[in-house]
């Protein structure tokens, strides 16, 4: 380095003072970018105006002032702060270089053109142990500039996550369904944050370079050439421009605009993977493509356009600042020949040769550091544009607009406030609910649930019939009344929509708590064993030799263990994730559960038995569906009239519970083991008609001569002879003319007989016994 930054050759200086030049132009320099400053606001101002939008560049400034201080003020550490040091340490280091290597070449011609092949030598030796040094230095500004983008990322990805997911706010979920919605929230925590990363690290190094370069350079010319150089170099660049500034493009507006179509782009091919099975059985390949190439259109019509309005601006400004520059510049270096003082002594050829090679490039770096200050104006329009949609994010996650204020403060003035309150049943006092919107779905009502009890709700499609727990969950807000909880982790919901959380067999059953947490309360493997069994997934093999959870993997059938991690979300069927949810509902035990159509993909026969658990772990249970054989599992019905009076009804489920029947009967079957060679007798419940309401006669019609004739069917299949029992029934067929209540004793002895010839026939396979009666017996099962 010592001989890096040594003189072989002096410098060739057209003024008397140099030192003092020196420093004036260091003045002019400050009070150059003061004006460059102020320059790059007012072109915002300008072009507000222009765009008939006066606040919006203004309000992106402001914006951009705001990100800059959150992200290097409040929520920075000494980290950001030490990059940026060693950012700024790298750019003053590079300039100082290539100062060095201007005055380096000078003297490399210098050399040349007087022959003295010895100093050239030295001087090529020089320059190539100085560009070890220069490689090195430039390697380490880009990993710099790329570490502060990662690390401005970071911060503010992170403070956004921790925003969104803040505990028993749930951002994540009013800020995509309640009130005012953020646009494509997803794309701009994911996008934009990053997008907005890469142009402020992008920005700062190309903001503070050009700053080095041009302090550094105006003071090299000014001692070289005097302060009239720089000064005409600044009136010229700042006169292009002005001029410039006259078809200069809303670079913000523009920015801003393409990332929210970007957004929007990306949303129409999220709903398309989020549909695309709704999408195949309706056929609707040709509106979804429509839909995506218009979403598409619109993106790249608003780039076609950003490109046509840059193309004026980017003529005019590459003819003032690029080519009609290098006329002046030549003009300013041939002055000082020919205006030479008396005084100065002559130069040589040679000497000149220095001169020109060096304050050339001197100038032309310059220049280059005067276009990137005036190009701020740009860059910083398109971090503008970035900021205002990541400050718009931001102050989205920090605080959510209030929805029904005035429902509210109406309610508040009046004799039912809305009130929570803790107690050991869950009890509703004059409550009325309401949509964000506004829209009254219930109006005062009054009951209590203990627990235990078990409650039906039903009403019309969109009557609101979720909407009450949302309102227990706190997800919108209570207008009207008391409602006294227990403690959130009592109550439990299960949804329509059948969520699937990431990792493993295990975790999807203990969710949200981790394996960790699942020990310190005492809870093993087994109990997580025993509530897949009670919700009829668990991969255990049965007497029949299958198992309720198993995978085809290649033809080979595997059975899940709980530290098994596979693609639930694409493995599982509907009805195995709906009885996952249970699964988690028996291991969390809570106290009131609510089940919102849960059970749409479950057989009868395991939907009875989820119930009757939910009734043996002592559970409140509020089931919302519109299937009425429910009632046989529930005590009340609140009924929801879906008027614009928010009128409902509450009623005792027995009053309605004779009109409805699950038929079904429990024999003792032979079964064979796991390997097919020893009988067994097990408990199997036959459901040979199920959830069907009497007072439909057809139905009940249909299901009584189905099931004589299925069984009858099934009993030749296996080549046994019809048994007498079952020979009196064949011709049986229902008789029109009874009622209802009669409709159901014969139900009930068609479901005895097909019982009884179920045991007789299982009976004289068990007899033969041979082992070839089990695939009989199997066949006659199914």
């Amino acid at each position: 380095m010592p001989r890096m930054m040594s003189r072989p050759v002096p410098q060739v200086v057209m003024v008397k003072h140099p030192r003092r030049s020196g420093v004036l132009g260091l003045g002019a320099g400050l009070l150059f970018l003061s004006f460059v400053s102020k320059f790059s606001e007012r072109v915002q101002i300008y072009k507000a105006k222009n765009q008939k939008v006066k606040n919006a560049p203004r309000e992106q400034v402001e914006g951009l002032t705001d990100l800059m201080r959150f992200i290097l003020g409040s929520t920075c550490s000494s980290r950001e702060f030490l990059t940026v040091t060693k950012l700024s340490l790298m750019l003053l280091l590079r300039t100082v270089g290539s100062v060095w290597v201007s005055k380096h070449w000078g003297s490399i011609v210098n050399s040349v053109v007087s022959q003295d092949f010895s100093r050239l030598a030295r001087l090529v030796s020089e320059f190539a142990g100085a560009t070890v040094f220069l490689s090195g230095l430039n390697a380490l500004l880009k990993y710099y500039i790329s570490a502060l983008r990662l690390q401005v990322r970071e911060k503010i990805t992170l403070w956004c996550h921790e925003k969104y997911m803040r505990s028993k706010d749930m951002i994540f979920y009013k800020a995509n369904k309640v009130g005012q919605k953020i646009d494509n929230c997803d794309h701009q925590i994911t996008s934009d944050v990053e997008r907005f990363s890469d142009v402020f690290a992008e920005v700062f190094s190309q903001s503070l370079k050009p700053i080095v370069d041009f302090l550094v350079y105006s003071v090299e010319l000014s001692r070289v050439q005097g302060l009239t150089t720089p000064l005409t170099l600044y009136s010229w660049f700042a006169f292009a421009s002005c001029i410039s500034a006259v078809t200069l493009p809303p670079f913000g507006e523009l920015a801003a605009g393409e990332q929210r179509l970007e957004g929007n782009f990306r949303g129409k091919h999220s709903e398309l993977i989020t549909n695309c099975e709704q999408i195949a059985f309706l056929g609707g390949e040709r509106p979804e493509k429509d839909v995506l190439n218009n979403s598409f259109g619109e993106l790249i019509s608003h780039c076609k356009r950003s490109i046509n309005l840059s193309f004026n601006s980017e003529v005019l400004r590459q003819y003032l600042n690029k080519y009609f520059c290098t006329v002046i510049g030549l003009v300013l270096i041939a002055r000082p020949l020919r205006l030479r003082p008396a005084e100065l002594p002559q130069f040589t050829s040679d000497q000149i040769a220095q001169y020109f090679t060096s304050t050339w490039r001197n100038m032309e770096a310059m220049a280059t550091a005067i276009q990137d200050l005036f190009e701020l104006t740009n860059r910083i329009g398109r971090l503008s544009g970035f900021a205002t949609r990541v400050r718009q994010l931001m102050l989205g996650l920090e605080s959510r607009p209030p929805v029904l204020n005035e429902e509210i403060a109406k309610a508040q003035r009046g004799p039912d406030p809305p009130v929570f309150k803790k107690g050991p049943h869950l009890k509703f006092e004059h409550v009325s609910v309401y949509r964000p919107d506004g829209t009254l779905l219930v109006k005062d009502l009054n009951f209590t649930v203990e627990r235990g009890q078990r409650v039906l709700v039903t009403g019309g499609n969109g009557c609101g019939k979720s909407s009450l727990f949302r309102v227990i969950r706190k997800l919108w807000p209570l207008v009207e009344g008391t409602i006294t909880m227990p403690e959130d982790k009592e109550i439990y919901f299960l949804t329509q929509v059948n969520f699937v959380p990431c990792g493993s067999l295990r975790d999807l059953v203990i969710y949200p708590q981790s394996m960790e947490e699942m020990k310190a309360v005492g809870r093993t493997d087994d109990d997580v064993r025993t509530c897949l069994r009670w919700a009829h997934v668990s991969p255990q093999v049965e007497h029949d030799g299958r198992a309720q959870l198993e995978f085809n993997d290649g033809g080979r059938i595997v059975k899940p263990r709980l530290d098994d991690v596979r693609d639930w979300q694409k493995d599982l069927s509907p009805g195995q994730k709906q009885r996952l949810a249970f699964a988690r509902l028996f291991y969390h035990r809570p106290h009131f559960v609510v089940l919102d159509e849960c059970t749409n993909g479950i057989s009868p026969d395991v939907e009875h038995d989820l119930y009757d658990r939910c009734t043996r772990e002592n559970m409140a249970v509020f089931s919302i569906s519109h299937k009425i054989e429910l009632k046989l599992f529930h005590e009340r019905e609140l009924r929801y009239l879906g008027d614009l009076e928010g009128k409902w009804q509450m009623s005792e489920c027995s009053q309605t519970r004779d009109k409805i029947t699950r038929a079904s009967s429990t024999v003792k079957l032979p079964e064979p083991d796991k390997d097919g060679k020893k009988a067994k007798f097990c408990g199997r419940k036959l459901h040979f008609a199920a959830d069907v309401c009497l007072s439909d006669t057809e139905i009940v019609r249909a299901m009584m001569s189905n099931a004589v004739k299925t069984y009858t069917m099934k009993i030749k299949l296996a080549k046994k002879p019809v048994s007498p029992t079952l020979a009196s029934w064949q011709d049986w067929r229902p008789n029109p003319s009874l009622h209802a209540c009669s409709w159901r004793g014969e139900l009930m002895c068609v479901t005895n007989v097909c019982s009884t010839l179920y045991v007789e026939f299982a009976e004289g396979l068990r007899k033969r016994k041979s082992q070839d009666s089990f695939p009989l017996l199997a066949t006659a099962a199914d």
